[in-house]
């Protein structure tokens, strides 16, 4: 592979810094985990994504086991909708890189992630900060749901929540 973008989205919810690459139809990430950063669980319906440790060391949980990888570990695969989620608890900066197959709209969902993280609309355990924050979440929730669904509140609570979220962000 070659470079990824060094133009970097700084995420400071989840502590980290991401840079996107499409290359065809799949798309390259790479992300940056400062000390404590943590992407909560998560499932993909339609996108597969192959992670790699390029420095450092990350935990990672797919579908409910936890392990420690490091670049001697070469590439873990989180097939279609395996709930995982990933943490830096080493102390130190973790630089991973993602093949995400097919693109999709990941480099967009966590682009728009990370601004609304810049302007305080959640925190760092996915919850919103104000009934803005709470539209937010819940539209963008709703309109990239064929791609990346958060695993709390669970999925079926969200089929209720999210629509009425929704509209009383637009009405605030």
């Amino acid at each position: 592979m070659t470079d990824i973008s060094t133009e970097k989205v700084h995420d400071p919810g989840h502590r980290c810094a991401m840079a996107f690459r499409r290359e065809g139809g799949h798309l390259w990430v790479g992300t940056w985990f400062e000390p404590g950063a943590h992407l909560p669980e998560h499932f993909h319906p339609t996108l597969e994504e192959h992670w790699e440790v390029v420095a450092g060391e990350a935990r990672v949980k797919v579908d409910g086991t936890w392990r420690t990888l490091t670049a001697a570990d070469g590439m873990v695969v989180v097939r279609r909708g395996v709930r995982h989620e990933l943490r830096n608890e080493s102390g130190a900066q973790a630089h991973l890189r993602t093949f995400v197959s097919p693109a999709g709209r990941l480099d967009e969902f966590l682009t728009e992630t990370a601004r609304a993280a810049r302007e305080g609309l959640y925190n760092a355990r996915n919850l919103p900060t104000s009934v803005r924050g709470a539209g937010w979440l819940s539209r963008l929730a709703l309109e990239f749901r064929d791609e990346t669904v958060m695993c709390s509140p669970p999925p079926a609570v969200q089929r209720v929540l999210l629509p009425l979220g929704a509209r009383l962000g637009r009405a605030a």
